[in-house]
């Protein structure tokens, strides 16, 4: 059961672009890094970051030395525009 449950959060996750920057996560628990970031992230690790569970996408940003940048209001509202755009990822 533990296995299903995070599959369900991983599809729950997903990547949008904000103002050029990145930003990978759900409503609830985002992390906003710019693109290129993200590509280092998915070079090293051979995943993306929007298909790993948090504390994967934690380990791997301390590993590729990426710094989350601060989510904005903006980001956090574009996060939720887009969970509800497709409600079949939640």
């Amino acid at each position: 059961m533990l296995g299903r449950r995070r599959r369900m959060l991983r599809r729950r996750r997903r990547r949008i672009i904000v103002a050029g920057a990145v930003v990978v996560g759900a409503a609830n628990s985002m992390v906003k890094m710019s693109q290129k970031d993200a590509e280092k992230i998915q070079q090293t690790t051979g995943k993306a970051p929007e298909d790993m569970d948090e504390q994967e996408l934690q380990q791997a940003m301390q590993q590729t030395g990426v710094q989350a940048q601060p989510v904005t209001a903006e980001d956090q509202q574009a996060m939720a525009a887009a969970d509800a755009a497709d409600p079949q990822q939640e």
